[in-house]
């Protein structure tokens, strides 16, 4: 088996995943984008922080009054455990609304689509990041969850590869720094850690989510607020992080950072992943 060119599909009715190459079109999360995604880390055994991924995406789906009924998260260990997957993988689970109707949905009930692909470690250091100017992010009530439109996030991206830089550092409509090109973000200052809350629009990533936790429960002194870019700048050493790892950032515009991991990231990598 090819893992990188292999999907599963697994329909409302369903309790079973299949093999498939195409899904049935037009479908609401091609016309709407009426439903949410995961991307996950499969380490060869088992998937990281799979009670997280879980915890978000229910959360999602109540917002978007999907049904969760159909999630069976058994399911999808039962069919990586069957598929003896040895090395590392990137998994994408897709939930979308079936059925018909407009802006107006005739259906909860979920199709869900599991891709599995190469993984790809985040970088150590990406050496070069900017702010963007074209984009603003803004905090509602799904601005937390993975939606499928992504377009302010390609948009970004598109900005960041324009000027050709490692990352791109997205603000909300008010100014206060939110989150990375597909990344949280965080930074150190004099010994005590910052990230934006999900006030700020971002997205509540699941390693943030681990981070947050190790950092609480540790002597770091640790906040989440909004803060300006400003702040940020002020920083000694800034990093970004997602399922693929954590990435410290070189410089911003032209202000230079420490590109050294911390000691107790270390620690967090090695006692809480």
């Amino acid at each position: 088996m090819n893992a990188s060119d292999t999907i599963f599909i697994k329909m409302s009715e369903s309790d079973t995943w299949s093999p498939t190459s195409q899904v049935d079109s037009p479908n609401r999360a091609m016309s709407f984008g009426d439903g949410l995604f995961e991307t996950m880390y499969w380490d060869g055994e088992k998937i990281r922080l799979f009670d997280f991924h879980l915890d978000r995406l229910r959360h999602g789906m109540e917002i978007l009054d999907l049904s969760v009924s159909g999630l069976q998260e058994h399911s999808i260990l039962q069919l990586l455990q069957s598929l003896n997957l040895h090395g590392e993988f990137r998994l994408r689970w897709t939930v979308f609304r079936t059925g018909g109707g407009k802006y107006t949905p005739e259906s909860s009930d979920v199709v869900q689509l599991l891709q599995i692909s190469d993984f790809h470690k985040a970088p150590a250091v990406k050496q070069t990041a900017i702010i963007s100017e074209n984009i603003r992010l803004s905090h509602h009530i799904f601005s937390s969850s993975k939606t499928l439109n992504g377009i302010p996030y390609v948009l970004a991206n598109l900005e960041r590869k324009r000027n050709g830089a490692d990352e791109i550092i997205l603000l909300d409509n008010q100014g206060n720094v939110a989150e990375a090109g597909a990344a949280n973000i965080f930074w150190e200052k004099e010994g005590k850690v910052y990230t934006p809350s999900l006030e700020s629009g971002c997205i509540a990533g699941v390693m943030r989510r681990s981070l947050i936790d190790f950092l609480e429960g540790s002597m770091i002194e640790f906040s989440q607020g909004l803060f300006s870019v400003e702040d940020l700048l002020e920083a000694d050493s800034v990093w970004v992080s997602n399922v693929t790892g954590i990435s410290l950032l070189g410089q911003i515009g032209f202000k230079l950072f420490q590109t050294e991991l911390p000691d107790y990231l270390l620690a967090f990598y090695k006692n809480s992943l």
